[in-house]
């Protein structure tokens, strides 16, 4: 199985840093998935999910377009 690497989490939290959104509302899996994803979460948090089946700084770049599209005026702050 393929983790997310710690280097590829702190990337992660910096984008969400610079959202504003607090670390704590932000659910990162450990496991990479197949397609990856992004998901509200029904306690609103952010569940960002490292896809397996594409590489990472790829689909990084995709990611803050991701969540442009996300009201996360419904993520806990």
């Amino acid at each position: 199985m393929a983790t997310v690497t710690p280097e590829q989490v702190m990337k992660i939290l910096e984008l969400t840093d610079s959202l504003e959104l607090h670390r704590e509302a932000v659910v990162i899996p450990l496991l990479k998935r197949n397609g990856g994803g992004v998901a509200v979460l029904s306690d609103r948090r952010l569940q960002i999910t490292v896809p397996s089946d594409r590489a990472f700084d790829e689909w990084f770049v995709e990611l803050r377009d991701k969540l442009a599209n996300i009201d996360l005026t419904t993520i806990l702050h």
